[in-house]
């Protein structure tokens, strides 16, 4: 997945136009912050909250619905995703715009996939937290 997502965003850089979109300001500068500490405390949380699937994913026994995955079902992709658009609007070229929306929807339909396998391995348990629990835009304060 990685491997897509980085060959996607180097597809980019060298065929699109290095222009910017916009103007960069102290506003746009700005919003790299909070998509740099939303990627350490979903990032850091994600892996300390469900490090079996580390070692071996076979070793999870039920769905971890504590710390972090309590906010969102997918910490470390959602991280992933408000970092790279983060810098997307610190630095709003043409190709690094093109190539976070291109790694979104590779992360997006991974996150698809492997619900579907947790689906078939976890069934309503799964479910019921899906129902709970938001993909990829964060509840912070429930």
């Amino acid at each position: 997945m990685w491997a897509i997502v980085a060959a996607g965003v180097w597809a980019c850089w060298q065929w699109l136009p290095h222009d910017w979109l916009w103007p960069r300001t102290v506003w746009t500068g700005w919003l790299i912050v909070p998509a740099a500490l939303n990627w350490i405390y979903f990032l850091g949380g994600g892996l300390w909250a469900n490090r079996a699937p580390a070692r071996s994913a076979g070793a999870v026994e039920q769905v971890v619905t504590r710390g972090v995955y309590a906010k969102v079902r997918h910490p470390i992709y959602s991280a992933d995703i408000f970092l790279a658009w983060g810098v997307a609007c610190f630095w709003p070229a043409v190709w690094l715009v093109v190539g976070t929306v291109w790694g979104a929807v590779v992360l997006a339909g991974w996150m698809k996939l492997e619900e579907s396998v947790l689906v078939r391995r976890f069934g309503d348990a799964y479910r019921d937290y899906q129902h709970r629990v938001p993909m990829i835009v964060p509840r912070y304060f429930r």
